[in-house]
Protein backbone atom coordinates (compact mmCIF):
# COMPACT_ATOMS: atom_id res chain seq x y z
CA UNK A 1 0.00 0.00 0.00
CA UNK A 2 1.19 3.26 -1.22
CA UNK A 3 1.51 6.27 1.30
CA UNK A 4 1.55 9.98 0.86
CA UNK A 5 4.45 10.13 3.78
CA UNK A 6 7.35 11.52 1.80
CA UNK A 7 10.00 9.12 2.13
CA UNK A 8 8.01 5.66 3.75
CA UNK A 9 9.53 2.46 3.54
CA UNK A 10 6.11 1.71 1.93
CA UNK A 11 6.75 0.64 -2.02
CA UNK A 12 4.26 1.26 -4.22
CA UNK A 13 1.81 -1.54 -6.02
CA UNK A 14 4.24 -0.93 -9.67
CA UNK A 15 7.27 -2.01 -7.69
CA UNK A 16 6.01 -5.82 -6.16
CA UNK A 17 6.19 -7.77 -8.77
CA UNK A 18 6.35 -11.68 -9.25
CA UNK A 19 10.03 -11.65 -10.06
CA UNK A 20 10.98 -9.66 -6.50
CA UNK A 21 8.43 -11.66 -4.80
CA UNK A 22 10.48 -15.17 -5.65
CA UNK A 23 13.92 -13.76 -4.90
CA UNK A 24 12.86 -12.18 -1.66
CA UNK A 25 11.98 -15.98 -1.16
CA UNK A 26 15.02 -17.36 -2.29
CA UNK A 27 16.98 -15.03 -0.12
CA UNK A 28 14.86 -16.30 2.87
CA UNK A 29 15.01 -20.14 2.23
CA UNK A 30 19.02 -19.25 2.21
CA UNK A 31 19.19 -17.96 5.54
CA UNK A 32 20.87 -19.64 8.43
CA UNK A 33 19.20 -21.50 10.69
CA UNK A 34 20.78 -20.01 13.75
CA UNK A 35 20.10 -16.83 12.45
CA UNK A 36 16.49 -17.52 12.42
CA UNK A 37 16.75 -18.93 16.20
CA UNK A 38 18.51 -15.56 17.10
CA UNK A 39 15.77 -13.74 15.71
CA UNK A 40 12.83 -15.59 17.83
CA UNK A 41 15.38 -15.48 20.76
CA UNK A 42 15.79 -11.76 20.46
CA UNK A 43 11.89 -11.48 19.79
CA UNK A 44 11.03 -13.14 22.87
CA UNK A 45 13.85 -11.74 24.73
CA UNK A 46 11.98 -8.13 23.78
CA UNK A 47 8.32 -9.12 24.73
CA UNK A 48 9.27 -10.44 28.03
CA UNK A 49 10.87 -6.91 29.16
CA UNK A 50 7.64 -6.27 30.28
CA UNK A 51 6.65 -5.23 34.02
CA UNK A 52 6.75 -8.24 36.50
CA UNK A 53 3.18 -7.71 37.79
CA UNK A 54 1.88 -7.14 33.69
CA UNK A 55 2.60 -11.09 33.26
CA UNK A 56 2.56 -12.81 36.84
CA UNK A 57 -1.29 -11.72 37.92
CA UNK A 58 -4.20 -12.88 35.94
CA UNK A 59 -5.74 -9.93 33.94
CA UNK A 60 -9.19 -8.97 35.98
CA UNK A 61 -6.92 -8.93 38.79
CA UNK A 62 -5.13 -6.00 36.91
CA UNK A 63 -7.94 -4.37 35.44
CA UNK A 64 -8.74 -3.91 39.42
CA UNK A 65 -5.89 -2.87 40.40
CA UNK A 66 -5.76 -0.49 37.55
CA UNK A 67 -9.42 1.11 38.96
CA UNK A 68 -7.75 1.21 42.47
CA UNK A 69 -4.06 3.21 41.05
CA UNK A 70 -6.61 5.51 39.10
CA UNK A 71 -8.55 6.13 41.77
CA UNK A 72 -6.12 6.55 44.19
CA UNK A 73 -3.97 8.35 42.46
CA UNK A 74 -6.43 10.72 40.83
CA UNK A 75 -7.50 11.58 44.68
CA UNK A 76 -3.93 12.54 45.87
CA UNK A 77 -3.04 14.42 42.96
CA UNK A 78 -6.52 16.69 43.12
CA UNK A 79 -5.66 16.93 47.23
CA UNK A 80 -1.88 18.19 46.33
CA UNK A 81 -3.45 20.90 43.76
CA UNK A 82 -6.75 21.58 45.68
CA UNK A 83 -5.13 25.17 46.72
CA UNK A 84 -4.10 25.88 43.28
CA UNK A 85 -7.15 25.30 41.08
CA UNK A 86 -9.97 23.92 43.40
CA UNK A 87 -11.89 27.78 43.81
CA UNK A 88 -11.19 28.56 39.65
CA UNK A 89 -13.29 25.66 38.92
CA UNK A 90 -15.79 24.81 41.99
CA UNK A 91 -16.89 28.25 40.85
CA UNK A 92 -18.39 27.09 37.61
CA UNK A 93 -18.90 23.43 38.67
CA UNK A 94 -22.58 21.70 39.74
CA UNK A 95 -23.03 21.25 43.21
CA UNK A 96 -23.06 17.04 42.97
CA UNK A 97 -25.77 14.76 44.23
CA UNK A 98 -25.87 11.06 44.68
CA UNK A 99 -27.42 10.59 41.50
CA UNK A 100 -24.04 12.93 39.47
CA UNK A 101 -21.60 10.92 41.57
CA UNK A 102 -22.93 7.71 40.99
CA UNK A 103 -22.97 8.26 37.48
CA UNK A 104 -19.27 9.98 37.40
CA UNK A 105 -18.03 6.90 38.74
CA UNK A 106 -19.54 4.66 36.57
CA UNK A 107 -18.65 6.21 33.15
CA UNK A 108 -14.99 6.17 34.73
CA UNK A 109 -15.57 2.71 35.16
CA UNK A 110 -17.10 2.16 31.63
CA UNK A 111 -13.69 4.33 30.61
CA UNK A 112 -11.30 2.11 31.63
CA UNK A 113 -13.18 -0.96 31.24
CA UNK A 114 -13.52 0.21 28.05
CA UNK A 115 -9.33 0.60 27.24
CA UNK A 116 -8.56 -2.34 28.93
CA UNK A 117 -10.30 -4.85 27.27
CA UNK A 118 -9.47 -3.01 23.78
CA UNK A 119 -6.04 -3.78 24.47
CA UNK A 120 -4.69 -0.80 24.95
CA UNK A 121 -1.60 0.24 26.48
CA UNK A 122 0.73 2.75 28.03
CA UNK A 123 4.60 0.97 29.23
CA UNK A 124 7.77 1.67 29.37
CA UNK A 125 10.21 -0.32 27.54
CA UNK A 126 14.07 -1.21 27.48
CA UNK A 127 14.05 -2.99 30.43
CA UNK A 128 11.54 -0.77 32.48
CA UNK A 129 14.21 1.37 33.16
CA UNK A 130 13.39 5.20 34.46
CA UNK A 131 14.70 7.51 32.09
CA UNK A 132 13.83 10.45 30.43
CA UNK A 133 13.48 8.37 27.32
CA UNK A 134 11.30 5.82 28.94
CA UNK A 135 9.23 8.54 30.78
CA UNK A 136 8.31 9.87 27.34
CA UNK A 137 7.58 6.89 25.96
CA UNK A 138 5.38 6.35 29.23
CA UNK A 139 3.17 9.63 28.20
CA UNK A 140 3.06 8.52 24.77
CA UNK A 141 0.63 5.57 24.48
CA UNK A 142 -2.81 4.58 23.91
CA UNK A 143 -4.91 5.18 27.03
CA UNK A 144 -2.73 8.69 27.60
CA UNK A 145 -3.54 9.69 23.72
CA UNK A 146 -7.60 8.76 23.99
CA UNK A 147 -7.33 10.80 27.40
CA UNK A 148 -6.42 14.17 26.20
CA UNK A 149 -8.70 13.64 23.15
CA UNK A 150 -11.88 13.25 25.69
CA UNK A 151 -10.92 15.53 27.89
CA UNK A 152 -9.57 18.71 26.33
CA UNK A 153 -12.73 19.81 25.04
CA UNK A 154 -14.21 19.98 28.52
CA UNK A 155 -11.42 22.47 29.90
CA UNK A 156 -11.16 23.90 26.18
CA UNK A 157 -14.62 25.43 26.96
CA UNK A 158 -14.03 26.27 30.97
CA UNK A 159 -11.34 28.73 29.21
CA UNK A 160 -13.19 29.58 26.76
CA UNK A 161 -16.54 31.05 28.41
CA UNK A 162 -16.25 29.94 32.33
CA UNK A 163 -12.56 32.22 32.22
CA UNK A 164 -10.99 29.36 33.70
CA UNK A 165 -7.32 29.87 34.13
CA UNK A 166 -5.41 27.78 31.43
CA UNK A 167 -2.41 26.82 33.72
CA UNK A 168 -5.26 25.52 36.03
CA UNK A 169 -7.56 23.48 33.51
CA UNK A 170 -3.73 22.60 32.41
CA UNK A 171 -3.17 20.98 35.68
CA UNK A 172 -6.09 19.31 36.03
CA UNK A 173 -6.04 17.90 32.43
CA UNK A 174 -2.69 16.73 33.39
CA UNK A 175 -3.84 15.12 36.32
CA UNK A 176 -6.33 12.64 34.55
CA UNK A 177 -3.83 11.59 31.98
CA UNK A 178 -1.18 10.61 34.65
CA UNK A 179 -3.97 8.78 36.75
CA UNK A 180 -4.83 6.62 34.24
CA UNK A 181 -1.48 6.84 32.21
CA UNK A 182 0.28 5.56 35.20
CA UNK A 183 -1.68 2.04 35.88
CA UNK A 184 -1.64 1.13 32.58
CA UNK A 185 1.99 1.31 32.40
CA UNK A 186 2.61 -0.41 35.43
CA UNK A 187 -0.02 -3.05 34.58
CA UNK A 188 -0.12 -3.44 30.87
CA UNK A 189 2.81 -4.62 28.25
CA UNK A 190 3.81 -2.86 25.14
CA UNK A 191 1.67 -2.61 21.96
CA UNK A 192 3.66 -3.43 19.16
CA UNK A 193 2.41 -0.60 16.83
CA UNK A 194 4.60 1.37 19.48
CA UNK A 195 7.72 -0.55 19.84
CA UNK A 196 10.72 1.05 17.87
CA UNK A 197 11.49 -2.23 15.99
CA UNK A 198 12.83 -2.77 12.48
CA UNK A 199 10.03 -3.60 10.47
CA UNK A 200 9.49 -1.01 8.03
CA UNK A 201 6.00 -0.27 9.30
CA UNK A 202 7.34 0.11 12.59
CA UNK A 203 10.00 2.62 11.55
CA UNK A 204 7.21 4.69 9.60
CA UNK A 205 5.20 5.01 12.51
CA UNK A 206 7.95 5.82 14.93
CA UNK A 207 9.47 8.39 12.74
CA UNK A 208 9.22 11.52 14.36
CA UNK A 209 9.15 14.05 11.29
CA UNK A 210 6.65 11.82 10.19
CA UNK A 211 4.71 11.70 13.43
CA UNK A 212 5.57 15.95 13.62
CA UNK A 213 3.58 15.99 10.12
CA UNK A 214 0.60 14.45 11.02
CA UNK A 215 0.01 15.63 14.09
CA UNK A 216 0.06 19.32 12.90
CA UNK A 217 -2.48 18.16 10.29
CA UNK A 218 -4.84 16.60 13.07
CA UNK A 219 -4.19 19.79 15.35
CA UNK A 220 -4.94 22.15 12.04
CA UNK A 221 -8.02 20.12 11.80
CA UNK A 222 -9.44 20.79 14.74
CA UNK A 223 -8.65 23.99 14.64
CA UNK A 224 -10.43 24.75 11.38
CA UNK A 225 -13.86 22.80 12.71
CA UNK A 226 -12.98 25.02 16.12
CA UNK A 227 -12.60 28.60 15.08
CA UNK A 228 -15.34 28.06 12.22
CA UNK A 229 -17.77 26.64 15.08
CA UNK A 230 -16.95 29.81 16.98
CA UNK A 231 -17.14 32.51 14.52
CA UNK A 232 -20.90 30.92 13.38
CA UNK A 233 -23.32 29.46 15.07
CA UNK A 234 -21.64 28.14 18.63
CA UNK A 235 -21.32 30.86 21.07
CA UNK A 236 -25.22 32.02 20.80
CA UNK A 237 -26.27 28.28 21.07
CA UNK A 238 -23.81 28.11 24.19
CA UNK A 239 -25.43 31.30 25.54
CA UNK A 240 -29.11 29.64 25.50
CA UNK A 241 -28.88 26.65 26.58
CA UNK A 242 -25.72 27.25 29.55
CA UNK A 243 -27.24 29.63 31.95
CA UNK A 244 -23.77 29.90 33.76
CA UNK A 245 -21.85 31.27 30.87
CA UNK A 246 -19.56 34.36 32.07
CA UNK A 247 -17.94 35.69 28.55
CA UNK A 248 -17.60 34.90 24.76
CA UNK A 249 -14.86 37.19 24.58
CA UNK A 250 -11.88 34.56 24.51
CA UNK A 251 -14.19 32.97 21.69
CA UNK A 252 -14.51 36.37 20.01
CA UNK A 253 -10.67 37.13 20.45
CA UNK A 254 -9.72 33.47 18.91
CA UNK A 255 -8.15 32.93 15.63
CA UNK A 256 -6.30 30.08 13.67
CA UNK A 257 -3.42 30.50 14.96
CA UNK A 258 -3.76 30.75 17.95
CA UNK A 259 -6.07 27.17 18.58
CA UNK A 260 -3.57 25.28 15.93
CA UNK A 261 -1.25 26.44 19.37
CA UNK A 262 -4.05 25.32 21.72
CA UNK A 263 -4.74 22.20 19.83
CA UNK A 264 -0.86 20.93 19.70
CA UNK A 265 -1.62 18.37 22.50
CA UNK A 266 -5.03 17.07 20.08
CA UNK A 267 -2.30 16.83 17.12
CA UNK A 268 -0.03 14.85 19.32
CA UNK A 269 -2.81 12.87 20.57
CA UNK A 270 -5.04 11.85 17.46
CA UNK A 271 -1.20 10.96 15.55
CA UNK A 272 -0.76 9.02 18.73
CA UNK A 273 -3.53 7.11 18.88
CA UNK A 274 -4.88 6.98 15.14
CA UNK A 275 -1.59 6.83 12.83
CA UNK A 276 0.90 4.85 14.97
CA UNK A 277 -1.15 2.34 15.90
CA UNK A 278 -2.58 1.70 12.17
CA UNK A 279 0.71 1.98 10.19
CA UNK A 280 2.77 0.41 12.88
CA UNK A 281 0.70 -2.66 14.36
CA UNK A 282 2.10 -6.30 13.75
CA UNK A 283 -0.93 -7.05 11.81
CA UNK A 284 -0.84 -4.75 9.31
CA UNK A 285 2.24 -5.23 6.84
CA UNK A 286 0.65 -3.16 4.38
CA UNK A 287 2.71 -3.66 1.35
CA UNK A 288 6.19 -3.65 2.96
CA UNK A 289 6.12 -7.77 2.68
CA UNK A 290 4.02 -9.30 -0.26
CA UNK A 291 4.16 -12.68 1.24
CA UNK A 292 2.31 -11.67 4.35
CA UNK A 293 -0.17 -8.97 2.49
CA UNK A 294 -1.22 -10.29 -0.98
CA UNK A 295 -2.58 -8.81 -3.70
CA UNK A 296 -6.32 -7.17 -3.29
CA UNK A 297 -8.81 -9.68 -5.22
CA UNK A 298 -11.67 -7.95 -7.25
CA UNK A 299 -14.76 -7.27 -5.43
CA UNK A 300 -17.68 -10.50 -6.07
CA UNK A 301 -20.99 -9.23 -4.86
CA UNK A 302 -22.56 -12.77 -5.20
CA UNK A 303 -19.40 -14.06 -2.18
CA UNK A 304 -18.76 -10.86 -0.58
CA UNK A 305 -19.60 -10.62 3.21
CA UNK A 306 -21.01 -7.32 4.52
CA UNK A 307 -17.85 -6.14 5.30
CA UNK A 308 -16.53 -6.63 1.98
CA UNK A 309 -19.70 -4.59 0.98
CA UNK A 310 -19.34 -1.64 3.11
CA UNK A 311 -15.68 -1.68 2.48
CA UNK A 312 -16.88 -1.46 -1.99
CA UNK A 313 -19.37 1.45 -1.25
CA UNK A 314 -16.81 3.41 0.57
CA UNK A 315 -14.26 3.04 -2.32
CA UNK A 316 -11.94 0.11 -0.63
CA UNK A 317 -12.18 -1.74 -4.53
CA UNK A 318 -10.66 -4.54 -2.21
CA UNK A 319 -12.28 -4.70 0.67
CA UNK A 320 -10.57 -3.08 3.96
CA UNK A 321 -7.17 -3.60 4.70
CA UNK A 322 -5.69 -4.53 8.10
CA UNK A 323 -4.72 -1.28 8.04
CA UNK A 324 -7.87 0.63 7.19
CA UNK A 325 -9.88 -1.78 9.69
CA UNK A 326 -7.16 -0.73 13.01
CA UNK A 327 -7.90 3.02 11.67
CA UNK A 328 -11.88 2.50 10.93
CA UNK A 329 -12.05 0.80 14.36
CA UNK A 330 -10.27 3.21 16.62
CA UNK A 331 -11.59 6.11 14.58
CA UNK A 332 -15.30 4.93 15.53
CA UNK A 333 -13.67 4.78 19.42
CA UNK A 334 -12.31 8.22 19.25
CA UNK A 335 -15.60 9.47 18.06
CA UNK A 336 -17.42 7.59 19.98
CA UNK A 337 -15.54 8.30 23.05
CA UNK A 338 -15.25 11.80 22.64
CA UNK A 339 -18.68 12.61 22.30
CA UNK A 340 -19.88 10.69 25.21
CA UNK A 341 -17.38 11.96 27.09
CA UNK A 342 -17.59 15.43 26.73
CA UNK A 343 -21.24 15.22 26.95
CA UNK A 344 -21.25 13.16 30.39
CA UNK A 345 -18.58 15.30 32.13
CA UNK A 346 -20.02 18.55 30.77
CA UNK A 347 -23.84 17.65 31.91
CA UNK A 348 -22.35 16.61 35.29
CA UNK A 349 -20.00 18.57 36.28
CA UNK A 350 -20.52 22.36 34.64
CA UNK A 351 -22.83 24.62 36.13
CA UNK A 352 -25.83 25.34 34.23
CA UNK A 353 -25.35 22.61 31.55
CA UNK A 354 -28.94 21.76 29.85
CA UNK A 355 -28.66 18.44 27.96
CA UNK A 356 -29.29 20.28 24.50
CA UNK A 357 -26.33 22.31 25.23
CA UNK A 358 -23.77 19.57 26.28
CA UNK A 359 -25.12 17.22 23.31
CA UNK A 360 -23.95 20.71 20.58
CA UNK A 361 -20.61 21.09 22.19
CA UNK A 362 -19.66 17.22 21.94
CA UNK A 363 -20.79 16.79 18.43
CA UNK A 364 -18.32 19.95 17.64
CA UNK A 365 -15.93 17.82 18.84
CA UNK A 366 -17.29 14.34 17.49
CA UNK A 367 -17.33 16.37 14.00
CA UNK A 368 -13.68 17.18 14.20
CA UNK A 369 -12.78 13.66 15.13
CA UNK A 370 -14.29 12.42 12.22
CA UNK A 371 -13.18 14.65 9.67
CA UNK A 372 -9.49 13.88 11.27
CA UNK A 373 -9.92 10.29 11.02
CA UNK A 374 -11.08 10.60 7.22
CA UNK A 375 -7.88 12.59 6.67
CA UNK A 376 -5.50 9.75 8.26
CA UNK A 377 -7.12 7.42 6.02
CA UNK A 378 -6.16 10.06 2.95
CA UNK A 379 -2.83 9.89 4.70
CA UNK A 380 -2.27 6.05 4.48
CA UNK A 381 -3.65 6.25 1.12
CA UNK A 382 -6.24 3.49 2.25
Amino acid sequence: MASHVPFLAVRPDDQLSNTSTRARDGRDAMEKPTTRANARTTTTTARTDAPAAATSLPAPIRFILVCLLNFALSTVLYSLTSGIVGYELGAVARVPDETHIAALFTWMFVELGGAWYAHYDCTLTERYTCTMASLTTLIGQDVASLSILCNLPLYFLLTTFYGVDAISASIILSIGVVAIAIPFALLRPLNHAHEHGKDPNQQVANDRLIFALVGMLGASIYSIVIYTSLYTWLPVYLITHFDSIRSVQRAHDASVPLLLLSFIPMGWATSQFLFTPSIGSRGNPGLTDPKIYPEKTDFDPETATFGETLAFNLGFKGGFTKRAQVLVKRSAVLIVCSVANTFTRTLLTVDGTEPFGAAGWAGVWGLAALLTSVAYGFVGNE
